[in-house]
């Protein structure tokens, strides 16, 4: 699994949104819309997102880079907390 869709996956799964900025645009706001997300993002070479919690407590930031890396490169840069910290662990764990 690419780690992107990986780190949807934890966010969804945690009860967060995803805000996807393809360069341009958010093109989801506070989705919780798997396929919308996911499609949103390979839209572009690069994307952004940005992950919340409810009352828009922001948990992340990822810059995206769908294609032409190997899936676990995929996640180019990332805000470093405990969620992030979590959700690399969880990925290492799922991947391994």
């Amino acid at each position: 699994m690419k780690a992107y869709e990986h780190l949807v996956r934890f966010a969804l799964a945690a009860g967060h949104n995803v805000s996807v900025f393809d360069g341009e645009e958010w093109a989801t706001d506070k989705s919780t819309d798997y396929q919308a997300i996911i499609e949103a993002i390979e839209s572009v070479e690069e994307a952004q997102i940005v992950i919340n919690a409810i009352a828009d407590i922001r948990m992340g930031w990822a810059r995206i880079s769908a294609f032409g890396l190997a899936d676990d490169e995929t996640v180019v840069d990332y805000t470093v907390n405990d969620f992030t910290t979590a959700w690399e662990a969880a990925y290492e764990r799922a991947t391994a």
